[in-house]
């Protein structure tokens, strides 16, 4: 066992004294602190969502930073309901955000949030996730609810070896789930590791080893009414530019959508590392800091990434502006991969 899995396992044995909890769900938004842009979108989003069971919105950016108190400080007042800032705790707070690990980043934030949260379900939602039904939080917490499920999700996991071994695990983006069961097992077992399971070993994602556990019948997923958008891997894959740097290849054109979020909604892009829509463009022809690849290998991944984004600026929180501003920001790539 890893030096890391030894310290999570005795740092994350058991969860905090539980708070008292009502029924309904609390809101857990973990989001990146030194992109604040996505906290902006991801509560201009939930505002859009019906709230008849919602107990309070939790916050959990995996680093605070001035901007995220700002924002959330700047939302509160026509918020519906408590809407809570709750930072990581100690030594975490102050080790993450230089290992620049998206999975232990996002397995502390559930913890910290699941922690805080005084409601008999959460419900985690995608800091690059858009919802297309004003309903579809609210839906997925009675389901859940009604059917007396450990957790409900919208998607199937990625893994196909659940698959394989003929269990169907929900996918954490959007995923409600019942507090009394997360705390069942022990934190680390939440966390991103490697354990044996059914005679082999296997990486488990967030949430996943304690899913494969759990009887399969306490498992599902059900489909959003109205539908979603979701980018996927967008904050791992900035996470990954700021390790590696200039060369790298930005195949699926998550740092693209970064850097056009950025301009389009941010009110400050000064923490940004990314190059700026111009720079990046340059990399169409094999060059900048940031590559992309041919007009044929790149194509299909293209268009899949321009039509995610017309549905994510489909919704309120996008303006006629900011539409036509992210198509003219976007020429040299729709030209180049016509």
């Amino acid at each position: 066992m890893s030096l890391g899995a030894r310290y999570g396992r005795v740092r994350l044995a058991r969860w905090p004294r539980p708070r008292p909890r009502a029924a309904g769900y609390t809101l857990l938004v973990p989001v990146p602190g030194d992109l604040p842009v996505f906290l902006e979108l991801a509560l201009a989003v939930l505002a859009t969502q019906r709230h008849e069971h919602r107990i309070a919105t939790i916050v959990v950016p995996d680093q605070l930073t001035t901007e995220t108190r700002a924002i959330v400080a700047r939302h509160r007042p026509q918020w519906v309901g408590p809407l809570e800032l709750v930072p990581l705790p100690p030594p975490e707070r102050w080790v993450l955000p230089h290992l620049k690990n998206p999975s232990r980043n996002y397995g502390m934030q559930l913890v910290a949030g699941v922690s805080a949260a005084r409601s008999s379900h959460v419900v985690l939602h995608d800091a690059d996730l858009f919802l297309l039904s004003p309903s579809a939080l609210d839906s997925q917490y009675r389901a859940c609810r009604d059917r007396g499920l450990a957790c409900l999700g919208v998607d199937v996991v990625w893994d196909k070896w659940y698959a394989e071994h003929g269990r169907q695990l929900a996918a954490t983006w959007e995923l409600c789930a019942e507090v009394d069961w997360l705390r069942s097992w022990p934190p680390y077992l939440h966390i991103g590791h490697e354990a044996e399971l059914w005679g082999e070993r296997h990486g488990f994602d967030i949430t996943l080893h304690p899913q494969a556990l759990t009887e399969p019948d306490r498992i599902d997923v059900n489909a959003v009414e109205g539908g979603i958008v979701h980018f996927n891997y967008v904050i791992s894959t900035y996470r990954a530019f700021q390790k590696q740097g200039a060369g790298m290849v930005d195949a699926k054109f998550r740092l693209l959508l970064v850097r056009l979020f950025v301009d389009l909604f941010a009110s400050d892009s000064e923490g940004c590392v990314l190059p700026t829509l111009h720079e990046l463009a340059d990399g169409l022809a094999g060059g900048g800091v940031v590559r992309y690849p041919s007009a044929d290998d790149g194509r299909d991944d293209y268009v899949d990434f321009r039509r995610h984004l017309e549905g994510a600026l489909s919704g309120p929180w996008a303006s006629d502006h900011r539409r036509a501003a992210a198509r003219d920001a976007l020429s040299r790539f729709d030209t180049f991969y016509a």
